[in-house]
């Protein structure tokens, strides 16, 4: 097999160069598949409606000090949309074509530290890994920072190790990229100071004071940004959504840049183990650049877990990836320069692995383009011309800036719908579900949608007949009356009516179970002014679910005094004395003081860390104040969830493994992928 690759590499004359064109040809194609059909995720529009200023000043005070990142990224785009308009091809390409970039300077940086089969390897894992991919295809700060960075450390090998020729223009190339990762990115900052540090190290004398020369001018080029900097540094993290990192998040981050694929750990397997076998002592490797690259790519980590765990959260995957090729570096820097034929082996043993992994594992053209605003106004408009736009009500909970940016691309502006914000919360919700005649209702929601809103909306809507999941999002359409189709979600279900009382419900006061007064059946319980916690059901976690996509519903039926100032329904998940989550929902929310109604409360599983032993569920009514009340249909119930709502991670690479076969089939799976 050699000798035929051999044969072939000799007629054509296949040099390392042809090999890294042809890494950036795949590279391409993976990154421009498609392009008018890649959609802006919700990072993009938020940079997006921030770039909607008539004026630079503005944009800087009401668009840039307001986020956490700095100015560079925002007035590029600023000055993108002023020529180009807002499009996705207009946006994204800028970013594609520095994604590609960085993949030639990973080429260049790994052949001058070690030699080109290291360049070649390193880049074509940053070719045809979804990290890189996709990070590409993303208008933020991501691509842009890693050429950046690259960029810097290009020019820094030169001023550092190969100053034998042109060296002023090598000095500025690196105080201008240096400048570039701070106006770009705050860890790509980090990063910059990184390197910076490191150079003091590896340069004396002469050269030492002019590359002193050269870090002062790109601090003095940052200058002009200091005033936002400081801003934006009180400002904090971001913990509204991102939670602090566990300790094993590094274990977590290498699974996630390698496809959480038993092939792509393989191939690094192989890949080692080939650089072992080929290595000789001379020429020896240069070791500097792997003790380099282990401390680029472990201290970010280590700075961003510190920061996020002791002051504030900060530190996700994205932000890695300005250190992540020295990671390749680290991992493949003992290959030796093999011949042309190995190297086409090797490039061509990865691409095979990488790029089926991309698509087939990852999933990415078909979960990455289907973004939940797009897709759920163009399903809110095939709802409404199949059924008839009289027959349905359409229910939105998506950010309303965005919305509209798909309703005029569609040109479907007729669109008759009510956000789901302006409904008046859940009390709101239950009132205006109550006021709704039609036989349908169409809801589209976003992953931050309150879970409970699905079970509100089936106590009016019962029969659910659609259902497409998205990766942050869902949509849905519900019918009043059974139709010939159905969808059932619910997998099980408990139900104490305080007529005998199930044993997941513990003991209960048979006493306060009587007729006076009555919410159905023949028996309610009656809360008495001596208990703040109501009867509680208890059972252990993980035998009530099937996946971590699970969600369980939990209502309950109360009438309430006139004068209730509140209690709360209550839903926990303990380990032995440790509480691993807890979550309430005020009972205010939904039913009238003095009046019936019924309270909800729902999780979803794939909130709440698993990793503890011996999980218990618990869920029971919380009554601090001690009044009476009356309770009724306590119900607990456990349905599927979106797998795909945060994404494709490790816990839904083996759906068929993990999911009930004819449950797939149920829901139409097929056609569900490709949504």
């Amino acid at each position: 097999m050699i000798h035929f690759f051999k044969n072939i590499i000799r007629r054509i004359r296949i040099t390392d160069t042809w090999l890294i064109l042809i890494i950036l040809a795949f590279g391409a194609i993976l990154r421009f598949w498609r392009l008018p059909d890649i959609p802006f995720t919700h990072d993009e529009f938020s940079a997006i409606i921030r770039a909607q200023f008539s004026n630079f000043h503005d944009l800087i005070e009401k668009g840039v000090k307001v986020d956490g990142h700095p100015a560079g990224v925002q007035v590029f785009i600023y000055y993108m949309i002023k020529v180009f308009g807002v499009s996705e091809v207009a946006l994204k390409t800028p970013f594609i074509l520095f994604g590609l970039l960085s993949v030639w300077l990973v080429y260049l940086i790994g052949k001058k530290w070690f030699n080109s089969t290291v360049g070649l390897v390193s880049a074509a894992f940053i070719s045809f890994l979804q990290y890189t991919v996709m990070y590409s295809q993303i208008a933020r700060p991501y691509s842009s920072g890693l050429f950046f960075s690259l960029a810097m450390v290009y020019f820094w090998t030169n001023v550092l190790f190969h100053h034998q020729r042109k060296y002023y223009l090598n000095l500025a190339g690196f105080t201008i990229a240096a400048a570039l990762c701070a106006y770009n990115h705050h860890f790509c900052m980090l990063f910059a100071v990184m390197v910076g540090i490191t150079g003091l190290f590896f340069s004396s004398g002469n050269n030492r004071f002019k590359y002193l020369a050269a870090c002062g001018a790109a601090i003095i080029l940052y200058i002009p940004h200091l005033p936002v900097f400081f801003n934006q540094l009180s400002i904090g993290g971001v913990e509204g959504w991102l939670q602090k990192p566990r300790f094993d998040f590094l274990f977590d981050y290498l699974q996630y840049v390698f496809h959480f694929s038993v092939f792509v750990y393989l191939l690094i397997f192989v890949l080692i183990s080939l650089s072992l076998y080929w290595y000789e002592l001379t020429p020896p490797v240069n070791r500097k650049f792997i003790l380099i690259s282990a401390i680029w790519f472990l201290l970010p980590v280590l700075i961003g877990f510190l920061y996020s765990r002791y002051r504030s959260a900060v530190l996700q995957n994205s932000v890695l990836i300005f250190s992540f090729p020295y990671l390749l570096f680290l991992l493949f820097g003992y290959f030796k320069t093999v011949s042309v034929s190995r190297q086409f082996i090797l490039i061509s043993l990865t691409g095979l692995i990488l790029i089926p992994s991309l698509i087939f594992e990852r999933r990415h053209y078909t979960i990455f383009y289907k973004h939940p605003y797009r897709e759920i106004v163009a399903e809110s408009k095939k709802a409404l011309d199949s059924l008839g736009i009289q027959n349905c009500e359409v229910i939105l909970d998506t950010k309303k800036e965005i919305n509209q940016y798909y309703l005029n691309k569609t040109e479907f502006t007729g669109l008759p719908f009510v956000y789901l914000e302006d409904t008046g919360g859940k009390r709101g919700l239950v009132n205006f579900l109550d006021s709704v005649r039609t036989e349908y209702l169409v809801f589209g929601c976003l992953s931050s949608t309150a879970w409970e809103t699905y079970a509100i909306i089936q106590e009016k809507f019962p029969w659910l007949i659609t259902h497409k999941m998205y990766n942050g999002g869902d949509f849905y359409i519900f019918s009043r009356n059974r139709p010939i189709k159905v969808l059932n979600e619910y997998f099980s279900e408990i139900t104490n009516t305080f007529e005998t009382i199930p044993f997941e419900w513990g003991y209960v006061n048979q006493k306060q179970c009587n007729d006076s007064p009555l919410i159905s059946g023949c028996k309610s319980f009656q809360g008495d002014t001596l208990a703040e916690f109501s009867p509680t059901y208890s059972n252990g976690l993980r035998g009530m679910i099937l996946t971590r996509d699970d969600v369980i519903d939990i209502s309950i039926d109360l009438i309430t005094p006139q004068i209730f100032p509140g209690a709360w329904l209550v839903a926990t998940v303990t380990s032995g004395d440790k509480t691993v989550y807890w979550t309430s929902a005020a009972v205010n929310e939904f039913v009238q003081p003095g009046a019936l109604g019924r309270a909800f409360i729902s999780i979803r599983i794939s909130d709440i860390e698993l990793r503890h032993h011996s999980l218990i569920f618990t869920t029971y009514l919380w009554n601090p104040m001690k009044l009476t009340y009356t309770m009724d249909n306590f119900r607990v119930r456990l349905r599927s969830g979106n797998p795909f709502i945060y994404g494709v991670c490790k816990n839904c690479q083996c759906l068929k493994a993990c999911r009930d076969e004819r449950f797939m089939v149920d829901k139409h799976w097929v056609s569900q992928k490709s949504s």
